[in-house]
């Protein structure tokens, strides 16, 4: 079998801080989120917003880490193997009484 290499993306979430109210931001997946100060200071997936952007400090950027592993063979064959499996089919009684 041959080696094959998985390539998997390690992302840290974005983190900034207003300063008109002092609170830190962090970017959670999928949805957006908001300090909720008068300068509504907003991470929604990678993108930062806010009224007066020179009152954002950002805290960290966004770095993608590259996480490379590659799969032993016996992980191989174990895949390979149930791959290659039959699903079975279970019969069963009916016992409805009538």
């Amino acid at each position: 079998m041959e080696n094959v290499k998985v390539r998997m993306i390690k992302m840290e979430p974005i983190r900034v801080r207003c300063r008109s109210c002092g609170k830190e931001v962090k970017a959670c997946a999928g949805k957006s989120v908001c300090c909720g100060c008068s300068n509504i200071t907003t991470i929604k997936g990678n993108v930062i917003s806010a009224v007066d952007m020179g009152k954002v400090i950002m805290l960290n950027t966004y770095n993608p880490i590259d996480v490379e592993r590659s799969l032993t063979p016996s992980e191989l064959e174990w895949q390979e193997d149930r791959r290659k499996r039959k699903v079975r089919k279970l019969d069963f009684e009916d016992r409805s009484f009538k």
